[in-house]
C-alpha cells in the first residue's frame, strides 16, 4: 500500500476549484499507483502523470519506499510548463 503525500501547491489548486472537480481530482488520486490513464514522463526517473479530464495530476512514484508524492496539479496548458 503506497502512502499518498499531497504537496502544498497541488492542495492549493484543488482547493480553488468547483466542488465537484475537487471531488473527481481526490478520488482519481486516492486510486494511485492503479489509474486509467497514468504515463511516465521522459527525461525524469520517478515522475509519472496522471490525467483527470482537462487537468494534470504530476507525481513521483518512490517504489522502495512505497510513497508518491503528488507535486503538481494543473490544467494541461500550465501543468508542464512548471516542471
Amino acid at each position: 500500500m503506497y502512502k499518498i503525500i499531497i504537496e502544498k501547491s497541488a492542495e492549493k489548486f484543488i482547493r480553488k476549484q468547483p466542488k465537484n472537480i475537487q471531488q473527481r481530482l481526490y478520488n482519481s488520486i486516492k486510486q494511485l499507483p492503479k489509474g486509467k490513464d497514468i504515463k511516465k514522463l521522459k527525461g525524469f526517473n520517478n515522475k509519472y502523470r496522471l490525467r483527470v479530464n482537462n487537468y494534470r495530476v504530476i507525481y513521483n512514484k518512490y517504489n522502495d519506499t512505497y510513497i508518491i508524492d503528488v507535486v503538481e496539479v494543473d490544467s494541461r496548458g500550465q501543468v508542464y510548463k512548471k516542471l
